[in-house]
């Protein structure tokens, strides 16, 4: 039978597909370049020929989720008659709304980067989501000064603040994220942890107290069906 040959970019998406699926099913850790080769049956000529290793696979998963994001929340800050607040909403929203909807690769992702053994990657990660995110910020934060909403004296410096407390708030997040399969009762304390930092964001841009919503209830929702069989008496 002859061989199937594939454009690069379809094979480079394919192979990115089946090893996320792999990384979900069986954890980062546990999955091989081989696992990925054997899965969609091809030589490893063909694997290198894209990606030089596992550490380059997720790298690249990564990159994808975070440019698509970035992609559906960058047009925000154009958007007429809008006020700043509700444009701080809205990226906050979008950015719930997009992982919600690919809640697998949230959960890749967390599982891989959050590894003991991938703490450099997990710094390169937040230092990259940081530079990408920080002029969509910087713009929402500047318009909330002029308009009157935020009371800040440097939009940047606050915008990089609120983006470097997310990272920080991801951190212990992301270690009750991974306990919820054994524990979804931690699905409560997640939720109280992201109460907390909506109450802050406020207080950093001296916000009216109820006029930021930093995450969207709809995000806790997904866990709470994905988790349904042990869960139903979560309270949030």
């Amino acid at each position: 039978m002859a061989r199937i040959v594939k454009k690069a970019e379809e094979r480079r998406k394919e192979i990115l597909e089946k090893a996320e699926k792999l990384f979900y099913k069986f954890g980062y850790t546990n999955t091989s370049v081989n696992m990925v080769i054997k899965a969609l049956n091809i030589s490893k000529g063909a694997f290198y020929h894209h990606f030089k290793s596992k550490e380059e696979l997720l790298d690249c998963l990564v990159k994808d989720f975070t440019n698509n994001l970035i992609e559906k929340i960058e047009g925000i800050i154009t958007i007429p008659h809008m006020n700043a607040p509700d444009k701080l909403n809205k990226l906050y929203l979008e950015s719930s709304s997009y992982k919600a909807e690919n809640i697998d690769t949230i959960i890749t992702i967390t599982e891989a980067i959050y590894n003991n053994n991938n703490i450099l990657f997990r710094h390169k990660f937040h230092a990259k989501s940081v530079e990408k995110t920080l002029p969509i910020m910087t713009a929402i934060f500047q318009q909330g000064k002029d308009e009157g909403y935020f009371q800040i004296s440097d939009p940047e410096a606050t915008a990089r603040l609120v983006l470097l407390f997310g990272i920080s708030v991801a951190e212990y997040s992301a270690k009750l994220l991974l306990q919820l399969q054994d524990n979804p009762q931690k699905i409560n304390e997640l939720y109280e942890h992201f109460m907390i930092y909506q109450n802050s964001i406020e207080r950093i841009l001296g916000a009216a107290q109820g006029s930021i919503q930093a995450f969207d209830k709809k995000f806790f929702d997904v866990f709470k069906t994905l988790y349904n069989s042990s869960s139903s008496n979560i309270g949030i």
